[in-house]
């Protein structure tokens, strides 16, 4: 049993309402004196104890909230997962354990919810390069009333990096999956790129279907997937023969997988990867995608929206500009608008900023969050949406310490 921290270092409960102005420079179209919010930001009790970090926060189709995490001390690493109810987490479960994990800041576990299943995944180390990591999953259905056996996801049998795992529920209990893939990377005689592939697994843990996506893609960037009232949709960083590296979408239609297409050229030639993913959120056809790009070593945050199920976008709007390292997390409200978070790293402090706008592009307000760091050990920031309210989690570390905590914040928007 994992406790509730009363460490003073955090609040258990803290509620406070914003309504100063906020100047974010290149915030869409409104004046930034009409940014004032009447936001609630509510920093809810963890169920995580110390030492917890790369948390993940996600819903499922009946609106239930769960928070993921790790626990890893004394060698050991655990993935644990609760559920919300009410403003009170119930007791945590811990769904697999290992001392074989490969942990890393920006490439972590995760659970994804569905009303009669559920589905985790985490990476085991496979060799002794640094970055030789498999993907292990698994499955619960409540017809089995149990989880299943460990599964390896990426069935290459290469000692290499697989990761960057992003997990989509999806009808009849299934399970999509999709993640970098290195195999052509230990390919001889010369290194090849890093790939995109996908896969749909059944409540048991079997596979139904593989694909691979894109031949090569950003070697380090988190992917994310939503699902349209056309399909499912896979966004990435994509990577040139030139090395640039834009965010790039492809949709599943009719058992088909689309020809990756660029979301905006913005044209950032950067000679290694920025460990910096997209974001993606859906309902029905309206789509929207956040971004991070420092085109000419100036960092933006961009948003760009779909009505037609990410066939086609509008021209992208400026979420930040200039004092911004990305790590951005999107969710879709009810209302229909879209919430994007993301990290302001300005003279002030590091800050989880969440902007709205509405499903046009129009953009409603800003708000802060937390104050964060911009170390690796804050890792990034995850988000999803409850009705008019959204729910976000980061790690909150104490330097001076060398501690952390994993930490929930819900956002009522009036």
């Amino acid at each position: 049993m994992l406790s509730s921290s009363h460490d003073p270092l955090y609040k258990s409960v803290a509620c406070v309402i914003l309504s100063a102005t906020l100047v974010l420079p290149g915030c869409g179209q409104r004046s930034q004196s009409d940014l004032a919010s009447s936001a609630l930001v509510e920093v809810l009790a963890s169920p995580a104890a110390s030492g917890s970090e790369l948390s993940r926060v996600t819903s499922d189709n009946e609106g239930r909230v769960y928070l993921s995490w790790v626990d890893a001390r004394g060698g050991r690493a655990e993935l644990l997962f609760a559920q919300l109810r009410g403003d009170t987490w119930q007791e945590p479960e811990s769904v697999a354990s290992g001392t074989d994990w490969f942990l890393n800041w920006a490439d972590f576990p995760a659970l994804a919810v569905q009303e009669s299943a559920k589905a985790v995944h985490w990476l085991r180390r496979s060799g002794e390069g640094t970055y030789d990591y498999d993907i292990l999953a698994r499955f619960y259905h409540s017809e089995a009333g149990e989880w299943s056996e460990p599964i390896q996801v990426n069935q290459d049998q290469v000692s290499a990096e697989h990761g960057f795992v992003s997990m989509l529920p999806l009808a009849q209990g299934r399970t999509m999956l999709s993640w970098l893939d290195g195999r052509y990377t230990k390919s001889s005689p010369t290194a090849g790129p890093m790939s995109l592939r996908s896969a749909i697994f059944d409540p048991l843990g079997q596979a139904e279907a593989e694909w691979e996506l894109d031949s090569r893609v950003c070697d380090c960037c988190q992917t994310n997937m939503a699902l349209t009232s056309n399909g499912p949709v896979v966004v990435y960083r994509d990577r040139s023969a030139s090395e640039v590296r834009d965010i790039a979408i492809t949709r599943l239609l009719e058992g088909r997988w689309t020809m990756p297409k660029t979301i905006h050229e913005d044209g950032w030639e950067v000679q290694g990867c920025p460990v910096n993913g997209p974001a993606v959120a859906a309902s029905g056809p309206q789509v929207a995608v956040a971004w991070f790009t420092a085109r000419d070593d100036l960092p933006q945050v961009k948003v760009a929206f779909s009505s037609d199920s990410g066939a086609s976008f509008s021209a992208p709007s400026i979420v930040a500009k200039g004092n911004t390292n990305g790590r951005v997390a999107l969710a879709h409200l009810s209302t229909g608008d879209f919430a994007v978070t993301w990290i302001d790293t300005s003279e002030a402090g590091t800050t989880i900023m969440l902007t709205r706008f509405t499903r046009n592009g129009e953009l409603i307000e800003s708000v802060p969050v937390a104050k964060t760091t911009a170390s690796r050990r804050s890792g990034f920031p995850s988000m999803v949406a409850h009705q008019n309210s959204v729910f976000i989690s980061w790690t909150a570390v104490d330097a001076s310490a060398y501690r952390s905590q994993v930490q929930v914040a819900r956002v009522r928007f009036p």
